[in-house]
């Protein structure tokens, strides 16, 4: 059994997105798995990595016709778990975690990080397993180590981020594809890096 966590935000967003350490995800999750999951027995097959894959908007749409209702939804933030889960090639289950904001961005504090990736984490599990609870999240959430979590470095390089679009490019046009047009290319590194230092 084993875990993976990536992260993911529109282009769009580029500008907008967390700049944290991608290890902060990764040690929440590790942290629920321990405390929650492990004595639970839930998602603990050695059959399969569990990837969770965390995804950022911001804004919330106005008039909010979202219709799922988290435990956790304010007037500011929106939590959309996934239904169980993808099966992806017998040997990968995929779930997707939807967070949208109106008050998170580039400068956002890892403590404040953390805790959104936990209540994402929190609101999936609940939706899914009954035999959790709720208080259970809410009393261990106050045991995770805010030294370690502010131990990584914040601003987070670019190259410390890890969102899933960093590595590609797009154009505009379609045309510019098809014809294989390399110096139409825009890197997301490089928007990224036009507006940040590192």
């Amino acid at each position: 059994m084993a875990f993976s966590v990536n992260r993911i935000v529109g282009i769009e967003d580029l500008l907008k997105r967390p700049r944290v350490s991608y290890r902060i995800s990764e040690y929440v999750l590790n942290f629920i798995d321990k405390e929650i999951l492990k004595p639970a027995k839930i998602l603990q097959s050695d059959k399969y990595v569990y990837e969770f894959t965390l995804s950022f908007s911001f804004g919330i749409p106005k008039p909010n016709k979202i219709l799922y209702k988290s435990p956790y939804a304010t007037d500011k933030r929106l939590f959309i778990p996934h239904k169980g889960f993808t099966t992806f090639e017998k040997t990968t289950k995929k779930i997707h975690l939807t967070f949208i904001g109106d008050d998170i961005g580039p400068g956002i504090a890892p403590t404040e990080y953390a805790d959104i990736v936990y209540t994402m984490l929190t609101d999936y599990l609940l939706y899914n397993y009954k035999k959790l609870k709720k208080e259970t999240f809410d009393n261990k959430k106050g045991l995770l180590d805010e030294k370690k979590i502010n131990s990584f470095p914040h601003p987070a390089p670019f190259g410390q981020q890890k969102y899933i679009l960093d590595e590609s490019g797009y154009v505009k046009n379609w045309d510019d594809y098809v014809n294989n047009r390399k110096d139409k290319w825009i890197y997301i590194k490089d928007e990224y890096l036009k507006h940040y230092k590192f």
